[in-house]
């Protein structure tokens, strides 16, 4: 089974790198067949092909087997090339050899990913295949939380020990005999290790594909610690983050429409690229290419805020946290800004800029309080005490 033959962008021929899904099994754990669940709009399969387009790997393989005919359209229509596994019932290594055997002879490396692990991020895959071409050899695995997860860069000679006859799995026993051809990459990505073998795991990764723009807290702290970001810078984030989260919790039981989750990832993330001129934009600029558009606009906002509407949305609420938190405890505005004026007081431009920053933490601190009906240390409660 095979599709017309694409065209492979230069940069990609460069890289010589390509991906095998692996989508030709039963489901037999699942009450329904796992790469035609609808996921994010599309399936499962799509999503795993799509992931792979994004990240600039232009040479897709999906392997098939059980139900083939419905999944090939499917496949081919998110641009990949299909291969047929006929010994699909033999088991996964078996649909791995098959398509390793079909990787064209430019291919130096294939990531392999099963088909019901869709939501692995596209960054991941750029940071692998960066790490990969500096290397041009052995495994690179993604680590989240200190667990390998998928999928595997396999380096082609690795591959072609899966595709010679005769050869045997499972894949687990052909990777490590390779374990010191292996480097592991430290990803802020939760979606490398979640499948979905049962109905609770599916509903998992519907909740999840619904927010993907928004990095979890797991993810949030593997970003920070990629980063090389101090504890101290932690920790304060840590408690912008619990502040910014009872205020955006209390607005949307008042009726207000906020994005919890927004705001706590804007929150933990807000001193991202903290020690780095202009941080701010700094650490915007960096969540735009990890593909989190949303979080780096809430970021880009926290010292410079444009409040002269009045609306309250998720930026005025991690910028507001952000000035009721010195270090880790939670102060008032003029505990924060008064040692700041002082030591501005010979420098008007920084003095003007400090006033100004302050003036608008009042402004969102009036509009907080107006849309509660309630001061704000109602709200904020024990959020203050370590």
């Amino acid at each position: 089974m095979t599709s017309a033959n694409q065209f492979v962008p230069a940069e990609a021929v460069e890289r010589r790198l390509a991906a095998i899904v692996l989508a030709a099994g039963y489901s037999t754990r699942m009450a329904d067949f796992k790469p035609m669940l609808p996921l994010a709009g599309s399936t499962a399969l799509e999503c795993c092909i799509g992931l792979f387009r994004t990240a600039g790997v232009a040479e897709v393989i999906a392997v098939l087997g059980h139900r083939a005919e419905e999944l090939q359209p499917l496949a081919e229509g998110a641009g990949a090339r299909c291969v047929l596994n006929p010994h699909f019932e033999q088991g996964m290594f078996s649909s791995i050899a098959s398509g390793s055997r079909a990787l064209p002879g430019w291919v130096e490396a294939a990531f392999v990913l099963p088909a019901d692990i869709p939501l692995v991020r596209p960054n991941t895959i750029r940071q692998m295949t960066s790490v990969f071409i500096t290397r041009r050899d052995g495994i690179v695995y993604p680590v989240f939380e200190g667990r390998r997860g998928h999928p595997p860069l396999i380096e082609r000679k690795i591959l072609n020990e899966a595709a010679e006859d005769g050869a045997a799995g499972p894949l687990f026993d052909l990777l490590a005999r390779h374990e010191n051809e292996a480097i592991n990459l430290l990803v802020a990505d939760q979606g490398i290790h979640m499948d979905m073998d049962t109905p609770a795991e599916y509903d998992a990764l519907c909740i999840m594909a619904a927010r993907r723009d928004i990095p979890t807290r797991g993810e949030c702290e593997a970003i920070l610690t990629g980063q090389s970001a101090e504890l101290s810078q932690i920790r304060h984030s840590r408690r912008v983050a619990e502040v910014a989260e009872r205020l955006a919790q209390a607005l949307t039981h008042s009726g207000l429409s906020l994005n919890v989750e927004l705001v706590r990832a804007g929150a933990l993330l807000h001193d991202l690229a903290k020690g780095r001129p202009d941080h701010a934009m700094v650490g915007a600029e960096l969540l735009r290419t990890m593909d989190y558009p949303r979080v780096a606009m809430v970021v880009g906002a926290h010292t410079e805020l444009n409040f002269s509407g009045g609306q309250l949305d998720e930026s005025a609420i991690v910028y507001l946290a952000d000035k009721l938190v010195r270090g880790e405890n939670v102060v008032t505005l003029d505990q924060r800004f008064q040692p700041a004026l002082a030591r501005f007081s010979d420098n008007l431009h920084a003095l003007h800029a400090a006033q100004s920053r302050m003036a608008t933490a009042h402004a969102v601190t009036h509009a907080v309080e107006t849309q509660l009906g309630a001061p704000l240390a109602s709200v904020l409660g024990k959020a203050g005490k370590p």
